[in-house]
């Protein structure tokens, strides 16, 4: 029956999708956009007259966030026939994206790409800009496929991989999980209609504002499928050996003394480093032996910058990276935690829960937002009280706020770092109790004014106009470099996320990720080509000085014995290499970047006993680089195995599961 259900539905959809007569019923909807549970933005759908499908999408994020106006029409088989895209993207630079299916051809052009190809109108243009109507026309079309499978266009296919029916509160719908677009299934729920119901995570949904009572009940049967998804990649990509593992004739990094060893053994028992030999030792029997010839084992890496979510932690681990720090979350980064420790989902450990807090307002952040320091006090006390280890304050926060929350977040044993207030200064929020800066932008805004609104992106583009004039060796300067080691600061500096911020244009690619695009599936490697902030005309030099001047900050600090931990508020894995190569960039050499990003933050997540460096007793989470990253820092990239716990995964095998190609 429920077969035959699909069938009728899929039936109509398919009458519905290639009927070009305008009695064809499409009812206008609008949905609201909720950014962790508040309300955002707006998504519209309707159809026209003269059969154009129309889409309106915004949300607002800090003052961030698109502004996207969406229109095509579809051809007798229920194909994109010719489409429109106008407005602005998240950071408000404007775009503008056609298609056309004319005379034998697909032509396709837009800020970031063109292109054109012979077609029959079979293939479904997968536009870069599009809205939440698209997907649900895709997936209209989908339902009506013998293997639920359609090609795309420019390339790839997207495939329905499950269904699940669910009756909520009256409502008959169903989860559908597609796979094609990313690195793992995405899912959206269907109304009775095919139409969507809802579009929901733990960061932004997209659902009738009627429905809105019901997101969090989607989210809790949606995160099951997802959980059953990933502990099926757990249970086949975790290998876990039967005895003791030894890795001989390795060369190991020794991150206290950041200095190479070479030719060494390391036995494993159980989750433990059990003994570091010469090569010329005898080795137990009946062990798991790996031969490490050319190849540098170091201590597993640290990313002290992510908000992490289950489809992360795969890719941290496939790229070495066996522990992170969330600097900000849902309250269901609890239980990620858990099932990273549990490995029923592969990932790393998450050695630092950052607790947000925000002033409630026009441009608050996405989490807990208050209206006066009684209600951040009584926050910070309840994040003690869940384990957590960091309170991070946000834009919007009163700056006679700070000093009050710090000094009961220090009573608590919890650090306390952030975004600095807007109109306020780094300095003035260090001396009323800051711990740590997130962001080496924050550092910039210090040196320009105190009447920015850092709320809005222009913590962004007046970093990006004016950084570049700063005198690091000037008086002031070195001023604030004095009181960061007077108050032992650490930087949390995320700089390479900068980089194509300031320096690319749409077409251009993204150069945090340029050097594996072309591993990637080709509808992500397509987003990377979309561009950074507006840049004024004739200022492009001057942008892209600004971002080398932000590498000099990090240089500086670091020379002058401020603690630069390497994180990187990006994506999972390939960004922390990027991060690392750019500090190297500065003119930190190697050795010492890669003390940054194990022993050194281990020592600021107060995990130094267990992590961050490769000696008996402590955990055995490491990482086999064939290649050594000490002579060449890109190096890194080549992650052969990594092991978290004691447990062994092999980075070409984790990244096939997802659709990357490994660095061989």
């Amino acid at each position: 029956m429920k077969k035959l259900a699909l069938t009728i539905t899929c039936l109509i959809t398919l009458i519905s999708c290639n009927n070009t007569e305008t009695n064809t019923t499409y009812e206008s909807k609008e949905y609201a956009v909720y950014m962790r549970g508040k309300l955002a933005g707006k998504h519209t759908s309707m159809r026209n007259e003269n059969n154009e499908y129309k889409y309106s999408f915004n949300f607002s994020d800090r003052g961030r966030g698109p502004e996207i106006e969406q229109t095509f029409t579809l051809n007798s088989d229920g194909y994109i026939n010719a489409l429109e895209i106008s407005g602005v993207n998240y950071l408000k630079d404007t775009i503008s994206e056609v298609f056309k299916f004319e005379d034998g051809n697909a032509i396709w052009k837009s800020s970031s790409e063109q292109g054109e190809e012979a077609s029959n109108g079979k293939a479904f243009f997968s536009s870069i800009n599009g809205t939440l109507g698209e997907s649900e026309i895709l997936l209209q079309k989908l339902l009506t496929t013998p293997n639920q499978k359609v090609d795309l266009l420019p390339s790839g296919s997207i495939q329905i991989s499950d269904i699940e029916n669910h009756t909520i509160e009256g409502n008959n719908l169903r989860l559908v999980e597609t796979i094609g677009f990313g690195f793992n299934p995405n899912y959206i729920w269907l109304d009775e209609d095919d139409r969507v119901f809802a579009s929901v995570s733990s960061w932004v949904s997209i659902i009738e504002e009627k429905h809105f009572d019901l997101s969090n009940q989607l989210l809790d049967i949606q995160t099951k499928k997802e959980n059953t998804y990933f502990k099926k990649i757990a249970e086949s990509k975790t290998v876990k050996p039967n005895g003791k593992v030894v890795i001989k004739n390795v060369n190991l990094f020794d991150s206290n003394s950041a200095k190479l060893q070479r030719n060494k053994t390391v036995i494993i028992n159980d989750n433990r480093i059990e003994a570091i030999l010469d090569n010329r030792e005898s080795l137990p029997d009946n062990a798991m032996v790996i031969d490490g010839e050319g190849k540098t084992l170091l201590p597993g890496l640290f990313d002290n910058h992510v908000h992490i979510g289950r489809s992360d932690g795969l890719m941290h681990l496939a790229a070495g990276v066996t522990a992170v720090r969330d600097m900000a979350n849902s309250r269901e980064l609890l239980d990620i935690r858990k099932e990273f420790d549990e490995n029923t989902v592969i990932g790393p450990r998450v050695v630092t829960l950052a607790g947000f807090i925000d002033q409630k307002g026009p441009f608050a952040g996405p989490g807990l937002t208050i209206s006066n320091v009684e209600e951040g006090i009584k926050a910070i006390e309840d994040y003690a009280k869940d384990g957590y280890h960091q309170i991070k304050l946000y834009s919007s926060i009163d700056p006679s706020w700070v000093k009050p929350m710090a000094e009961k977040a220090h009573e608590l044993g919890l650090k306390l770092s952030g975004h600095i207030p807007a109109y306020m200064l780094a300095q003035d929020a260090i001396k009323d109790g800051y711990d740590e800066i997130q962001h080496v932008n924050m550092v910039v805004l210090n040196f320009l004014s105190d009447t920015i609104d850092s709320r809005t992106p222009k913590r962004f583009s007046e970093v990006a106009a004016n950084a570049y004039k700063m005198d690091l060796k000037g008086e002031e300067f070195q001023e604030f470099v004095a009181l960061l080691k007077e108050k032992d600061i650490e930087l949390d500096a995320t700089v390479s996320i900068f980089e194509g911020m300031f320096t690319t244009k749409a077409g251009e690619p993204d150069p945090q990720f340029e050097a594996i695009i072309d591993r990637l599936p080709i509808q992500i490697q397509r987003s990377f080509f979309s561009g950074g902030l507006p840049i004024p005309e004739g200022q492009a030099d001057n942008y892209k000085a600004s971002f080398d001047k932000l590498l000099d900050i990090v240089k500086e600090l670091h020379d002058q014995g401020v603690t630069v931990i390497p994180g990187t508020d990006a994506m999972a894995g390939f960004a922390l290499h990027k991060e690392l190569e750019n500090y190297v960039k500065a003119g930190i050499p190697a050795n010492e970047v890669l003390k940054l990003a194990t022993i050194t933050s281990a020592i600021v997540t107060k995990t130094q006993n267990e992590l961050g460096s490769i000696d008996v007793g402590k955990l055995a989470d490491l990482v086999l680089i064939d290649g050594n990253p000490l002579d060449n820092i890109s190096d890194i990239r080549k992650v052969e195995l990594t092991i978290k716990d004691g447990k062994l995964f092999y980075a070409k095998d984790l990244y096939e599961a997802i659709g990357v190609t490994h660095f061989k």
